[in-house]
């Protein structure tokens, strides 16, 4: 256990002191890497609490994902299209100012 950490010690040390690129290129590979052990534990956790019973069947749909996939991200851009729409008609809409004397 303690040559381990003491090679982790020594290989960032090493990376510590390497050139701006170096740096760079382990920042990216160590982020690659933590992305897939992430999504892939959460498709293992998912899968685990999305399974069916034994005796349950899964419905059977005729849509199928890529028509699913569609009609989100119809549904996404119209709701972001009214959010923008709304917030510029508050941008323009007439603005009414009052002094008190």
């Amino acid at each position: 256990m303690n040559l381990t950490w003491g090679f982790l010690k020594n290989k960032l040390k090493e990376i510590q002191n390497s050139s701006q690129k170096t740096k760079k290129k382990w920042l990216i590979i160590t982020t690659a890497l933590a992305m897939i052990i992430v999504v892939g534990l959460w498709l293992i956790y998912l899968n685990q609490i999305v399974r069916p019973s034994p005796g349950e069947s899964l419905p059977d749909t005729s849509a199928g994902n890529w028509q699913i996939f569609k009609n989100g991200l119809k549904v996404a851009f119209e709701s972001i299209r009214d959010g923008v729409s709304g917030f510029i008609s508050k941008i323009t809409s007439s603005r009414t100012i009052t002094f008190e004397k």
